[in-house]
């Protein structure tokens, strides 16, 4: 990577050029990755906050309709378009850089990510003695080349052998217009879905299981109120500009919104947003988004936008993988089923007492790429992740740059449904202990 980034110059912007720099570049190379068509498609809703398509109908995907977001047209489209030829990427034919047995790299020295080291299930007929296809990356952390298994780098991509995990997934997997650009955005959804998965866990799913047991009623409110109390509502009224234009897309419609802190441990900007209204028999009563990004207000308008774009690609109803209301699917497709009701019994409709403004969430605005790089690289060493290792998946002769970054110890199950990993099962095991403590004996206290 270079020694520095520059961000383009203008209000909100997070990359190396801006947003019709980025689409003049990638439109001449649009037909190279298969896409036939970008729609408009925010019409379909009354939110007015810009959502537009990708459709590559040739796609090796298990979906060919993509999406984007944005604050303008222009950037929603690019948005649409980047994801489409990233996704694109992913599932062209690679050429391993080995095919062997973890045993026998492992033996033979090779530096290499033992494929449980991701947190994803293996497959069943997965043996460390068995041949698979690696590809060599570069870890991030300790700059030095990894072998990983190609199953876990690329996407939908058909291997010689059986795949060593039971699903593929897109979690860290980016575009940008230069590698720098797509790392960041890699580590941002590393990040997010890391820091959603801790928070579900603690102030969504125990205070469901507490509630569920019989236990002191007198005691059991505040109890839930502490646990909901780790990852506070926004308030919303201080909000910055951009965000409150937004905002204000969502009060003019008369659709509730609410956001949330899930800010982890590490301390990069993290935010929730949920929306619930009825607009239709077969389309999902409750949307949401996330976001996170070391800048929170560019956190909290990537989890708003988000909402904006689930309404209405919900709507639009092209995308194969989203399944009706109460469909029976597999645990690793719930987060695509729409909902037939929404709970306001949980955390995103019942806050705790305790609510935090703009201002109490922690804040790394910089004009560099490089600089968010390194802040948030700087935070998984601090948390003892150890590895960030980075796949270039860049397309040939598109001038757009495509990573897949794997950081095995991050969560993502709050996204894939698939496996609880170490620091999910350290913060379950922490907020249960916590509550099991005594309560601190303050008639011992004493002045003097």
């Amino acid at each position: 990577m270079r020694a520095h980034a520059p961000k383009a110059a203008g209000p909100g912007v997070h990359r190396e050029v801006t947003t019709q720099e980025t689409w003049e570049r990638i439109a001449p190379h649009l037909r190279r990755a298969g896409i036939t068509r970008l729609a408009d498609i925010t019409g379909l809703d009354y939110l007015g906050i810009p959502v537009y398509s990708a459709v590559i109908p040739r796609s090796n995907d298990s979906i060919s309709v993509y999406s984007g977001k944005g604050a303008t047209p222009i950037d929603a489209k690019v948005s649409a378009a980047m994801e489409a030829i990233e996704r694109f990427s992913a599932w062209l034919p690679v050429r391993p850089d080995l095919v062997a047995s973890y045993d026998e790299l492992a033996a033979a020295g090779e530096t290499v990510m033992h494929p449980a080291e991701y947190t994803l299930e293996l497959a069943p007929g997965y043996r460390d003695d068995n041949p698979i296809s690696w590809l060599r990356g570069w870890d991030l952390l300790s700059e030095e080349p990894v072998l990983v298994p190609q199953d876990g780098a690329v996407y939908q991509a058909r291997l010689h052998e059986e795949p060593c995990y039971r699903i593929a997934t897109t979690t860290g997997l980016a575009s940008g217009n230069s590698v720098e650009e797509a790392i960041c955005h890699a580590l941002c959804e590393l990040i997010e879905r890391d820091s959603m998965t801790l928070a579900e866990l603690v102030s969504n799913y125990l205070p469901q299981v507490l509630a569920g047991e019989e236990r002191d009623p007198r005691t059991l409110p505040a109890t839930i109120d502490r646990l909901r109390g780790r990852h506070p509502h926004l308030r919303l009224e201080t909000a910055p500009p951009a965000a409150q234009a937004m905002l204000a897309r969502f009060h003019a419609a008369g659709i509730d919104v609410r956001a949330i802190d899930v800010t982890s441990p590490l301390g990069i900007p993290t935010v929730f947003a949920a929306t619930s209204e009825d607009i239709g028999p077969a389309t999902s009563q409750g949307h949401c988004g996330y976001g996170a990004h070391p800048d929170p207000e560019v956190a909290l308008t990537r989890a708003l936008s988000e909402c904006a774009q689930a309404r209405a690609v919900d709507i639009q109803a092209m995308r194969e993988d989203i399944s009706l209301p109460g469909a029976e699917v597999t645990k690793y497709e719930l987060h695509v089923r729409r909902s037939a009701a929404v709970d306001k019994s949980t955390w995103a409709w019942q806050p705790a007492s305790r609510t935090v403004g703009m201002a109490d969430l922690p804040a790394f605005p910089s004009d560099d790429v490089r600089a968010d790089i390194d802040l948030m690289l700087g935070r998984l060493r601090e948390a003892g992740i150890p590895r960030a290792v980075m796949v270039d998946l860049s397309p040939p002769q598109i001038p757009v740059n495509v990573v897949r970054v794997i950081a095995p110890g991050l969560e993502s199950w709050a996204t894939d449904y698939c496996r609880i990993g170490p620091r999910a099962a350290h913060a379950w095991r922490t907020a249960v202990q916590e509550l099991l403590a005594p309560p601190p004996d303050v008639s011992a206290t004493r002045t003097t």
